[in-house]
């Protein structure tokens, strides 16, 4: 038996993640008039095309592309960020009737048989291969018809859906009574993807083509929003729909499977290693935060600003899960003028894609990012790791300069972690004896502050197996999985480059007064002059101005673009956290004693507080 010439097409209007095989093949859409022409790719303005039409027809000019210039047995369509399941596994769907998937990777690929093989051995027993028609009845907004579904598109025209209508009464009477029965009924598959056998696809193209084009000459769009401009696009899916109802009616004894839609939530293609920003006297700094936490990385990044030399060059790398870029912004705005640091983003989702990282209160996900700089910076040996919750008070690149060969890291002792094993919290040190097994736990550290040896952290496992260890339930996460695998070759730093602060003013007397002499000894030493202030622990002074070393944090987030952000989180959560009581508690009290200080009655920033507090008082009622 010969074998089908099959393509599917996956229309792409941005550069993004796509499959890329003799099958399954990208295009670029609405190429006409761009000057950007994505590279590797197809594109639909080239041989006989309607191009220019994208804005209107949207996916419909790479349908019309490959009808005027491919010769095929099998035309297949689907997007850049949409897919057909092509296993033989139902997967669970959202709301909507599609399976969600962060990426495409070879996992994804792999999971849901998207091979051309797979591709060759389906149309070689169907027809006609659709996504799964859904009943509107039984999503979110239960619709009853196609008809109704269509009337309650906020920024569609229902006269539009009309004229569809009227247009194939008028002209292709033949197609009426599937028009009218989809119309009125509740059914519908949807996203113009398909892949039909050639003589079904040009049926399909001629009629479908001919309705959009008379429709075209009927209505006025010039006043149309940009949705509503696509709405040719929009009645195509309403127009396959319908030819599938003529056809099988008519033709019953086609062989048709129906397919789920797999819908990637994240599309952007992305470089998996970054290269060095300098070509030397390079300081690679990492830092990892979600965009949530942007206002306390960009405080803590204007602390190391402050304190840069000008013979050195600082390449900064954010490890961020879903920064905005209104935020990202900001945050390279602080480095105007300074021409020695480079500010960079990498999202590390491909990376931890399928393993489960525990988080919890006090612990992110984002903690885990920093077993991936191996291999987010191959070129470097040796990386400098810091926590956000940091203030800098000196050059980070004295603590790059120490000398780490033949260890995997360096780090700082831990004072909380030794205080609470020796005598402070009797289940910490039933935990190192039970279930955290370091061969002497009085060496732990504290991996707030870390400076890799990359070279031997990659001899010694690669990002699976720190991912996999990282995925067991340690007390306190990837911090336990670097003390325990990492034990014995750690080159110990002074704690003034972490020192953790007295955490809610009671770290000090009630966990580090336990620890053994020498490690008090040199806390209280580095707590004289830190090099690295660490609010370690669950409260910070973006909560509570009066924190240990709290000013220290707030006279550094005065000089960054998000000061007001970090005002008006901090006040929301003052309102939250009375919103419960009738009179204000002694701590509440506390509070505003500390803001009246800081914030004196009658300063611009009091004012921006105050109207902050009314606009939260006034959502909050």
């Amino acid at each position: 038996m010969t074998q089908n010439n099959v393509k599917i097409l996956i229309s792409c209007h941005k550069p993004s993640d796509v499959l890329r095989t003799e099958v399954f093949q990208p295009i670029q859409v609405g190429c006409s008039g761009k000057h950007e022409l994505f590279p590797d790719m197809l594109h639909d303005n080239e041989g006989e095309n309607i191009s220019a039409k994208n804005p209107m027809y949207c996916e419909l000019t790479a349908q019309y592309w490959a009808w005027k210039n491919l010769d095929l047995d099998y035309y297949g369509f689907c997007h850049y960020r949409r897919y057909f399941n092509l296993s033989q596994k139902e997967y669970t769907e959202d709301s909507y009737g599609n399976i969600l998937e962060s990426y495409l990777d070879d996992q994804t690929t792999q999971k849901y048989c998207l091979n051309d093989n797979r591709v060759r051995e389906l149309v070689k027993q169907y027809d006609v291969i659709v996504t799964e028609r859904k009943d509107l009845r039984n999503m979110p907004e239960h619709y009853t018809s196609t008809r109704q579904h269509y009337q309650n598109a906020p920024k569609l025209h229902m006269k539009d859906y009309d004229l569809m209508l009227q247009i194939i009464d008028e002209k292709y009477p033949q197609y009426s009574d599937a028009a009218h029965q989809f119309a009125e009924g509740s059914v519908s598959c949807f996203c113009n993807m398909y892949i039909l056998r050639k003589d079904l696809f040009f049926k399909y193209c001629e009629w479908m083509f001919a309705v959009l084009d008379e429709f075209c000459k009927r209505t006025d769009m010039k006043r149309y929003s940009t949705e509503a401009l696509r709405t040719p696009g929009h009645l195509s899916e309403r127009l396959f729909n319908i030819y599938l109802i003529d056809l099988l009616k008519k033709h019953p004894e086609l062989r048709v499977k129906e397919v789920q839609c797999v819908a990637i939530l994240n599309t952007d293609p992305q470089e998996i290693e970054l290269k060095p920003a300098f070509q030397k006297n390079s300081i690679p700094v990492v830092f990892a935060a979600n965009d949530a936490f942007a206002p306390v990385f960009a405080t803590c990044f204007r602390s190391l600003l402050d304190h840069v030399n000008s013979q050195y060059r600082y390449d900064v790398v954010l490890i961020e899960s879903n920064l905005t870029k209104d935020n990202k912004r900001k945050l390279l705005s602080m480095m105007h003028g300074i021409d020695n640091v480079s500010l960079r983003f990498y999202d590390p989702g491909r990376l931890i894609h399928g393993y489960d990282l525990k988080a919890n209160a006090h612990i992110s996900v984002e903690t885990y990012y920093r077993f991936l700089i191996q291999s987010i910076l191959p070129d470097y040996d040796k990386v400098l790791y810091l926590d956000c919750d940091t203030i800098i008070n000196a050059d980070v690149a004295d603590l790059y300069d120490t000398d780490v060969d033949g260890y995997m890291l360096a780090a700082a002792r831990d004072p909380d972690f030794l205080g609470q094993i020796n005598g402070a919290n009797k289940y910490t040190r039933k935990y190192c004896m039970d279930t955290f097994h370091m061969k002497n736990p009085y060496h732990y550290f504290q991996a707030g502050i870390l400076l890799f040896n990359e070279k031997e952290m990659r001899r010694a496992h690669s990002i699976d197996e720190w991912l996999t260890y990282a995925s067991h339930p340690y007390q306190y996460n990837d911090q336990d999985v670097l003390n325990l695998y990492c034990e014995g070759r750690v080159k110990y730093i002074g704690m003034e480059w972490n020192m953790i602060t007295d955490c809610n003013h009671e770290r000090v007397r009630n966990v580090i007064a336990f620890a053994p002499d020498d490690v008090q000894k040199e806390y209280q030493s580095a707590r004289a002059t830190p090099k690295i202030i660490h609010y370690a622990g669950f409260m910070k002074p973006w909560y509570c101005p009066t924190e240990d070393y709290g000013q220290a944090f707030w006279d550094t987030a005065r000089r960054t673009p998000f000061y007001e952000v970090l005002v008006y989180n901090m006040a929301q959560r003052m309102i939250d956290h009375a919103a419960p009581h009738t009179t204000p508690r002694k701590d509440e009290s506390l509070h505003l004693k500390v803001i009246n200080t800081v914030m004196p009655i009658g300063t611009k920033r009091r004012e921006v507080l105050d109207g902050l507090y009314v606009k939260l008082s006034v959502r909050n009622k």
